[in-house]
């Protein structure tokens, strides 16, 4: 019983850090219907922006993490201004395409600018190890969980208690009425996707605190494919859902079904679970039912 406590609780830590990878994506998705597969490359450069700052300029955690968000927002909105506005009014199939070759590009100039080799990453915070009896949950896991949860709360609030959550949200359910209103809808979809870089890095962060970064960190980025098509393309509340769920699901295979011999199927289940659901739920567990007439 002590054992699968410690591993609900370990899934659960991470599945907010899965969560917020999920976010990233969904806001993108609800403003734009273009699925962000550069979230990999995002995540890297997010966590590199905050080395800088945190390693090389030596600043207090406290200053560098928001400096590094911020510089991550500036490079979610330059991509968006030179890659996805131009391809406004266009069917978010074509956005979506066009974010597989800035994938490929952003991963280019990570290996040019900090080379192919690992870096350590050590955030040193406050040790808040939580030790009860035989259960332990390491401190950069609580971190990671409670960072990300932090985070998480913090876009909830935005978008559905800012005026610029209104607009933001507006502008995801029509465009086209959302300008009628005298919304710069151009204005908001560089706006979510700053937001979505920011989300992403948060995460990349808490991902390469528990060892190294490197441009292969991205790889952690494919979590939240399963993350948000179980939760639901266009839910925010699913994305919650849809990482604590692909978190769970990895502590629990790689604590009883790895030990039997299938080494790595933790990487693999959170699809098979994907897979399921689909079957299941073909908009993910709380997506938007659509009905096309034809």
């Amino acid at each position: 019983m002590i054992d699968l406590i410690q591993t609900l609780g370990a899934g659960l830590l991470i599945g907010f850090v899965y969560g917020l990878l999920g976010l990233g994506i969904v806001i993108i998705f609800r403003a734009s219907e273009a699925f962000n597969f550069a979230i990999g490359e995002f995540l890297v450069v997010g966590s590199f922006l905050f080395y800088i700052f945190f390693f090389d300029l030596h600043l207090p955690f406290i200053i560098a993490l928001p400096l590094g968000l911020l510089a991550s927002a500036a490079v979610g909105a330059l991509v968006e201004k030179l890659s996805i506005k131009p391809l406004l009014g266009r069917s978010g199939l074509s956005m979506t395409i066009i974010t597989l070759g800035l994938a490929s590009v952003l991963r280019a100039l990570v290996q040019l600018i900090f080379g192919a080799h690992s870096y350590s990453f050590f955030l040193d915070l406050p040790d808040i190890t939580l030790e009860v009896s035989t259960l332990l949950f390491p401190s950069e896991r609580i971190w990671a969980g409670l960072l990300s949860f932090i985070a998480f709360g913090l876009i909830i609030f935005l978008l559905f208690r800012t005026r610029w959550g209104v607009a933001i949200r507006a502008t995801s359910e029509s465009q086209p009425k959302a300008m009628a209103f005298g919304i710069d809808a151009r204005f908001i979809l560089l706006i979510v996707w700053a937001l979505s870089a920011m989300c992403i890095a948060v995460a990349g962060v808490m991902i390469s605190n528990f060892g190294a970064l490197s441009y292969l960190t991205g790889i952690a980025g494919l979590r939240a494919i399963p993350v948000v098509l179980i939760g639901g393309m266009d839910s925010i509340g699913g994305a919650l859902i849809g990482g604590l769920i692909v978190g769970l699901c990895e502590a629990l295979v790689g604590s009883y079904v790895e030990p039997l011999g299938l080494v790595g199927f933790k990487d693999v289940a959170p699809y098979l679970l994907l897979l399921i659901v689909l079957f299941i739920r073909p908009y993910g567990l709380f997506g938007t039912v659509r009905i096309e007439r034809v």
